[in-house]
């Protein structure tokens, strides 16, 4: 049975390199929202407020993805509860479980280095500063089935711990 595995956080938490690797151990589709609003800005400009028609986007592709029968791995910021409930109705439409995992990184001196070295792979997008991140909004999700903290931690250790929680050995 497929299954979608949310992963949530702000930027420089590790969500979207834990996202691609999991997706490549898996075999898992990669849903990144932050590519969706960016390939719309691309089509507009570089100002253009997409709100939150990159979530839709996503929601639809995921679906798509998981009634046909592949796992998905929906990687964005999920800040809000509205943003995470997306996902929730269309694993359920696609009778599909969802797995809600919450990255983070304790670390501020950790995310302002991710945040200035960090390469997204994504044509035009803007690095997110660190006043920007935190001054975002963010909703605890009293629905996440695991958190991970990806300070001081290899990113591949990190990956072991989820990938150990959604399959575990007996």
């Amino acid at each position: 049975m497929a299954r979608l595995i949310m992963l949530s956080g702000l930027p420089g938490s590790g969500k979207s390199t834990l996202g691609r690797i999991l997706s490549e151990r898996i075999g898992a589709c990669l849903v990144r929202v932050d590519v969706l609003e960016q390939d719309m800005r691309n089509m507009c400009d570089p100002d253009h407020d997409v709100g939150t028609k990159g979530y839709a986007a996503g929601y639809q592709l995921a679906s798509e993805h998981l009634i046909s029968g592949h796992d998905v791995i929906a990687d964005a910021v999920n800040a809000v509860e509205a943003a995470r409930d997306g996902w929730r109705t269309i694993a359920t439409q696609a009778r599909a479980p969802i797995i809600e995992i919450e990255i983070l990184c304790s670390s501020l001196d950790e995310v302002k280095t991710r945040l200035k070295t960090r390469n997204t792979g994504i044509k035009g997008l803007r690095q997110v500063s660190l006043k920007d991140r935190q001054q975002r909004r963010w909703d605890d999700n009293p629905h996440a089935n695991f958190r991970v903290d990806t300070a001081g931690r290899s990113i591949n250790a990190c990956a072991d711990e989820i990938e150990h929680f959604f399959n575990p050995v007996d």
